[in-house]
């Protein structure tokens, strides 16, 4: 009996000595790794590319035809004194002018009616009376015109106008007394000597009624002013333009058309509305006929580490990894996203633990990784490359977890983090676009419309308040002259 109480005092022995044992084999490590300091480096001042705004501009022959009909009216030419040369010719326009256009000219026809007066004056002898008598007439004519147009560099439509004339079916003549004087050798000298007057006239209205610089100038400063494009964003357009290049004029089907080009550098921000230094120097106009037709857009827009904290969580909270055959794990609990540097880091709340036989070791704390973010276009997302422990947070690991340190669980993540902003850069897009085709008019008599075709990302930068994405939109404008 006392045999068998030594046996089981023995196996009670050893059991309780075996269950103390393995009580000692599992052991929990806190890991308490710092968090790295928050603070961004300084990022470098956003440099926006240079966009060459490439609009096409168009204006109406009719428009044009229109405007001259206004302005030109009544007496063109007059000259009332009979004693120089026996005649007087008045000229006055008789109604509307015609134009039309080919390549570099313009052609006016201009319909006139000539009132004309002659006086004929005989001395019989020199005893007897003067014969003094005057007869007048009236006819038409047309004066045709040819302009050669070009462009100076202080924007003035520059043209060269030449000109002759075509009597009708018959030519003028006075009735006086007994004679019948043709009086076209009168007239057409008086008319052909005014044609260089009338050419230069014609020179001068032109100018004034086709000021591309009055044009231009409004928008210049007009563009300079931001506008907003969304409330909710507080999303604003800003151009700041440097030169203006315009193409050769030229007309075709009943349109006088030119390009004009002004390179600007276009933002759009989300900080509020830019300030703005109006440059109300209007530069000189460069005459080039190799512009293209695209505009370039460059847009910025912050992504709040809150918002994309909140993507990393929904990617990576709640899951388990495992390795090493299963007998390592790391369940993430919480996580989050803060910048540093030019870096971000990515804090992980993780519960793990590893086996070796009947050892079992687990580990309960914050990981922090780094990685550099970076634009990945297949999925439209950015993402975070070269993910490698926090150094504090390394050696904090090869002291109490070792074995989580060694495994792939940084790159497990580094091929998690994904946060998309396909939505943005499409939500960007409908922004611009609406903000075209609001824009309307800049100036009462130019009417603008354009079309967004693509948004590409540029670069990204850290802030302190967000990811601050760079992205580039391209398209296309087009302005129109409606109104003289």
């Amino acid at each position: 009996m006392r045999k068998l109480t030594q046996i089981n005092t023995f196996f009670l022995a050893i059991f309780c000595s075996g269950t103390l044992l393995l009580q000692g084999c599992t052991s929990t490590s806190k890991l308490n790794a710092d968090s790295p300091s928050t603070a961004v480096a300084t990022a470098p001042v956003y440099q926006p590319q240079l966009s060459s705004i490439s609009v096409p501009v168009s204006v109406s022959i009719a428009t044009i035809e229109q405007k001259l009909n206004q302005e030109l009216n009544g007496i063109l030419y007059k000259d009332d004194k009979l004693d120089d040369d026996n005649v007087a010719v008045i000229v006055s326009k008789k109604s509307r002018m015609s134009i039309r256009a080919e390549q570099d000219k313009i052609y006016f026809s201009i319909p006139l009616h000539i009132y004309a007066k002659g006086r004929w004056k005989w001395d019989p002898c020199k005893f007897c009376p003067a014969i003094d008598k005057t007869e007048d007439t009236s006819f038409d004519m047309v004066i045709k015109t040819e302009s050669r147009i070009g462009l100076t560099e202080d924007y003035k439509i520059n043209t060269i106008t030449s000109g002759n004339f075509e009597w009708g079916e018959t030519k003028p003549t006075l009735q006086l007394g007994p004679l019948k004087i043709g009086l076209a050798r009168f007239v057409e000298p008086a008319l052909r000597s005014q044609m260089s007057a009338l050419s230069k006239q014609l020179d001068k209205e032109l100018q004034n009624y086709l000021d591309m610089r009055k044009y231009v100038a409004d928008a210049w400063q007009l563009i300079q002013q931001p506008v907003k494009i969304d409330d909710n964003l507080n999303a604003w357009l800003s151009i700041v333009p440097k030169e203006v290049r315009i193409a050769p004029l030229v007309a075709k089907n009943g349109v006088l058309s030119t390009r004009l080009g002004i390179s600007s550098y276009i933002t759009v921000s989300t900080d509020g509305k830019p300030q703005v230094q109006l440059n109300k120097n209007l530069p000189k106009l460069i005459v080039d006929s190799r512009m293209g037709e695209d505009i370039q857009i460059g847009l910025t827009a912050t992504i709040p580490y809150a918002h994309a904290s909140k993507m990393l969580h929904e990617q990576v909270a709640n899951q388990t990894y495992k390795f090493d055959g299963d007998k390592s794990q790391v369940t993430v609990k919480d996580a989050a996203i803060t910048p540093s540097g030019e870096q971000l880091v990515l804090m992980l709340d993780v519960d793990g633990k590893t086996k070796a036989g009947i050892f079992t070791k687990k580990i309960v704390g914050k990981v922090y990784l780094r990685g550099t973010p970076y634009y990945d276009a297949p999925s439209a997302s950015i993402k975070v490359r070269d993910v490698d422990y926090d150094l504090d947070t390394k050696d904090k690991l090869l002291s109490t977890a070792s074995w989580l340190a060694k495994n792939k669980f940084k790159d497990m993540i580094q091929s998690q983090v994904n946060i998309p902003v396909q939505s943005q850069i499409t939500a960007a897009k409908s922004m611009l676009q609406t903000t075209l085709n609001q824009s309307g008019r800049v100036h009462e008599s130019v009417l603008l419309r354009g079309t967004i075709k693509e948004i590409t990302p540029d670069n990204i930068y850290l802030t302190p308040e967000g990811i601050k994405a760079i992205v580039t939109a391209k398209g296309n404008m087009t302005a129109t002259v409606d109104k003289l």
